[in-house]
């Protein structure tokens, strides 16, 4: 394989390492993340790492070391990601929640209601329901897992996809919030 690469940079070359990892690749991520979804799309950042970086392959000594080493270090990436959204999520859920009795701030917080709500009906039903049960009714991971009949990791990656879906919406959206908020704060 590693000949292969070093000899040639073709779309062939490439479709072979590709045919010969995307399993591989895709099983030890998964086997960290623990969401198909995340395995899917870092397994698939690997590859367009991998194609941008095609020049220097020819270097690499030990290139199954080389690209598990470039896993690891998305997929762990994406774990502290995932970790500091959800801390995220619960700081703008609390500002979304505060009573006070000034207007600008009722504003923004009815606003980012809005913006949570809009985002929580573009979720798939499964998804909103645990990420419902979760916030609303205060339910934990093992709590919803015996409700819904779902595994814990389950509802973890649920929960870490819904929260990131929201963070991505609220970035989109919420713009202007968070002038607003930054305005209202100094």
């Amino acid at each position: 394989m590693i000949a292969a690469i070093r000899g040639s940079y073709s779309d062939d070359a490439f479709k072979r390492l590709f045919d010969s990892y995307k399993n591989r690749l895709y099983g030890y991520v998964l086997a960290i993340a623990h969401s198909p979804y995340a395995a899917e799309e870092i397994t698939q950042e690997i590859f367009i790492k991998l194609w941008l970086c095609r020049d220097i392959l020819h270097q690499v000594d030990n290139l199954d070391a080389y690209i598990f080493t470039i896993a690891r270090h998305k997929t762990l990436n994406h774990l502290r990601k995932a970790a500091y959204d959800e801390r995220l999520l619960r700081e703008l859920q609390s500002l979304a929640t505060t009573e006070n009795n000034n207007v600008e701030e009722r504003t923004l917080t009815g606003e980012y209601e809005r913006l949570i709500s809009d985002a929580l009906m573009l979720l798939s039903p499964q998804r909103r329901l645990v990420y419902q049960l979760s916030r609303d009714k205060g339910l934990n991971y093992e709590q919803i897992a015996d409700h819904l009949r779902l595994s814990r990791n389950t509802v973890r990656n649920h929960m870490v996809e819904a929260l990131r879906f929201i963070r991505h919406y609220l970035g989109r959206h919420g713009s202007t919030l968070t002038l607003l908020a930054v305005f209202l704060t100094c």
